[in-house]
């Protein structure tokens, strides 16, 4: 028999019919069952709001589409809990997700618990899919323990803390979570828990993955530039998803291989670069070769990409604000 907390699942979603309904189904059958879930339909076009209805929730309609930060701020307004945990609408939670999200929460100190992905994705949509949520998993995983950088993918967070730190900032539509960890009050810890499990449903195609890592990164970076200028911020925004070894690596890869076009000995360097790489990326790799070793090398190229994408992005959002205090 489930016990009940004393807490609010909010769950902002934009278009989210693929996979809204075994979101709710997750929550509801949670060994810890919270007081009230709120979805906040954040303009969407697709059955959201129809499947929302077919479950004992409350939907909350927002026309125009405000984006995340603006939906998770107004499910949180409307919240009754003592705890807000907030839910990504393509996350499906393991039975004892939210129970191992308040034995957490108790520690003393803990303001906040997030989660990790799991390492198979809700719907196995292709290998970049595979690949993202593994390379999801293993980083969220290996970063378990006090944090100073904060995703609200599946994220507890006392409604106190919440209130403290002043919200979301409705201006970002990327990075909002990332950015809402700088501000938050400094008595309080944040956690990552790699018991608080979700299996995510995440980007499946090539060119929509190295887009999304494009904004995200830039964005990040912009965000990095910013709290270095803020004296009123304590925590980083950096994710340590990828360690700079690994960028650089990539980065060689690319600015050396050009150079076979001189001399044949030179073509060495992009070879060299890429054990590089392979080596930064070790831990990923050997948790794909338990697939066999051509899932590895699938997976290797696809990292190759994915990183030097962070990589360029980042150094374009670092230099832009840069750009933008000259011409002021």
């Amino acid at each position: 028999m489930s016990t009940e907390l004393p807490w609010s699942v909010v769950i902002p979603c934009h278009n989210a019919a693929k996979t809204l309904a075994r979101c709710l189904s997750a929550v509801y059958a949670q060994s810890a069952l919270p007081v009230e879930v709120i979805v906040v339909d954040d303009a969407s076009t697709d059955a959201t709001a129809a499947i929302a209805a077919g479950f004992p929730c409350r939907t909350i309609t927002v026309d125009p589409n405000r984006g995340p930060a603006a939906a998770r701020n107004l499910g949180a307004a409307r919240a009754v809990g003592e705890v807000l945990f907030f839910l990504d609408a393509d996350i499906e939670l393991r039975p004892d997700a939210l129970a191992s999200a308040a034995a957490a929460l108790a520690a003393p100190g803990v303001g906040l618990v997030q989660g990790v992905y799991a390492a198979e994705p809700m719907i196995d949509d292709g290998p970049v899919e595979r690949y993202k949520t593994l390379f999801e998993h293993r980083w969220r995983t290996a970063a378990a323990g006090p944090t100073d950088v904060t995703l609200f993918a599946l994220t507890a967070i006392r409604t106190e803390v919440f209130t403290a730190a002043r919200g979301f900032d409705e201006t970002l539509r990327s990075g909002e979570d990332v950015e809402f960890g700088s501000r938050l009050p400094a008595r309080w810890t944040a956690v990552t828990d790699p018991a608080v499990v979700g299996r995510h449903d995440d980007v499946d195609r090539l060119g929509a993955l190295l887009a999304e890592q494009w904004r995200r990164s830039l964005r990040f970076a912009e965000l990095l530039a910013r709290a270095r200028r803020s004296p009123s911020t304590s925590n980083t925004v950096r994710t340590g998803a990828y360690g700079p070894a690994a960028v650089l690596a990539a980065a060689a890869i690319a600015a050396t291989a050009p150079l076979a076009i001189w001399s044949p000995w030179l073509a060495l360097l992009p070879v060299l670069f890429t054990a590089a790489f392979a080596l930064a990326s070790a831990p990923l790799l050997t948790a794909a070769a338990a697939n066999g070793h051509r899932w590895a090398a699938t997976v290797f190229a696809l990292h190759l990409l994915y990183v030097g994408t962070a990589g360029l992005a980042s150094l374009v959002g670092v230099l832009r604000p840069a750009v933008w205090r000259v011409r002021a």
